[in-house]
């Protein structure tokens, strides 16, 4: 099978065909490893699980891996989130169906699309250069980025570095776009922490709160404090770190009954002003000063996602810029915003870039991808690809 510029659309309708949520799912990723044997690929598909995870097909697959001096990858998820309400489709969401310019489905914009376009930018550049191409050429691609991240591109990394594989830059295929198409190249990413709290007071009757300890009292007031509290004010690269609550719950007894306890889950986005330790030690510092001084217990637990980073702008950005300009006319920023992404792992191992497609309709009902930015990111792919090959 040979992919051509008018096939990328073609490709993305057959890989958004297969609704590969977050696990296993070999048929996804067997397509795409038989796709790149075919042009001589060097392909491993490599099964992970453990760590408290579900298990995960990856796959890693490399061309011209005798150059080892410098190693462009493509890395992608081709897991895709829940599908939500099915009633409120336009379309199925496996269907990849096409209509007014648009290519409906769950995937299209985050971020199956991309992977189509960079599998036919790669296929066409190795087709045109005839063997003269002077870096090596590989795809990290996981199902699963969209939910644990454990079994995913974290240990297909450490698999390269276990058999001294080349790797020296990387291009994340994640909508990085807000509008159109050439606005944004992510650079780094924020760190994110999800929090879970509980507070543990005595139960009692609402009448007599001197003998009752309410937590849903206690949890307001830390979570108000934390919410007011302001970590920074951001930097040239990065929004300023921002708290988040996204639960708050209790015990009901009654509207005459003090619970005995109350739960909150919020989410903190830090930037690099913060490591993570540091943000830890400030929740539990507030959320014990609180419950002590009110005779309460807490439980913290947390969980982090990753932390923040940045890749200091070098030849691979500067090439992205150049080639995304060209074909759009727009210069786009570079930027940090938005949620985590694979990169918080590959910036540990190369100079790493995030460029894809319009994330306006990412996760929602209706995801769609323009034909148009589709065609267009394939040609800033394989532009990016002739421009690293003349270094």
């Amino acid at each position: 099978m040979t992919v051509k510029n008018s096939q990328s659309i073609e490709l993305s309708q057959q890989l958004i065909a297969f609704p590969s949520f977050s696990g296993e799912h070999q048929q996804i990723i067997e397509f795409i490893n038989n796709l790149l044997k075919g042009h001589n690929f060097d392909c491993h598909i490599l099964d992970f699980d453990g760590d408290g995870s579900y298990p995960v097909n990856n796959l890693y697959a490399i061309y011209n891996p005798n150059n080892a001096k410098r190693a462009l990858y493509f890395a992608g998820h081709t897991d895709v989130v829940a599908i939500g309400d099915l009633a409120k489709w336009q379309f199925d969401p496996f269907s990849a169906t096409i209509d007014d310019g648009k290519l409906f489905g769950r995937g299209a914009s985050d971020m199956k699309c991309a992977i189509a376009c960079f599998i036919s930018a790669v296929l066409d550049f190795i087709a045109s250069k005839q063997g003269n191409i002077n870096f090596a050429i590989g795809f990290l691609i996981t199902n699963d980025e969209e939910a644990d991240g454990i079994n995913g591109t974290k240990k297909i990394l450490q698999w390269i570095k276990e058999k001294q594989l080349p790797i020296t830059h990387a291009i994340v295929g994640e909508p990085t776009n807000p509008n159109h198409l050439g606005e944004m190249i992510k650079i780094g990413r924020r760190g994110s922490i999800n929090f879970s709290l509980k507070i543990i007071g005595k139960q009692g009757h609402v009448a007599y709160p001197e003998n009752a300890i309410n937590p849903t009292t206690i949890l307001v007031d830390i979570l108000k404090t934390l919410k007011q509290h302001r970590f920074d004010d951001g930097n040239k690269f990065f929004d300023p770190t921002n708290l988040e609550i996204t639960a708050i719950n209790s015990d009901n007894f009654g509207n005459n009954v003090v619970p005995m306890q109350a739960n909150a889950n919020f989410n903190i986005r830090f930037n690099d002003f913060h490591h993570s330790k540091q943000i830890i030690e400030l929740i539990d510092f507030v959320c014990s000063k609180n419950a002590i001084a009110m005779k309460a217990r807490y439980e913290l637990n947390y969980r982090l996602s990753g932390e923040s980073f940045l890749s200091e702008p070098k030849e691979l950005s500067k090439i992205a810029i150049e080639a995304t300009n060209e074909i759009t006319g727009f210069k786009p920023k570079l930027s940090t915003t938005g949620g985590t992404s694979d990169a918080r792992f590959i910036k540990d191992y190369a100079q790493v870039i995030e460029l894809g497609l319009v994330n306006k309709t990412a996760h929602q009902v209706n995801e769609y991808a323009n034909l148009s930015e589709i065609n267009d990111l394939y040609k800033i792919y394989l532009l990016i690809l002739e421009k690293f090959n003349q270094i």
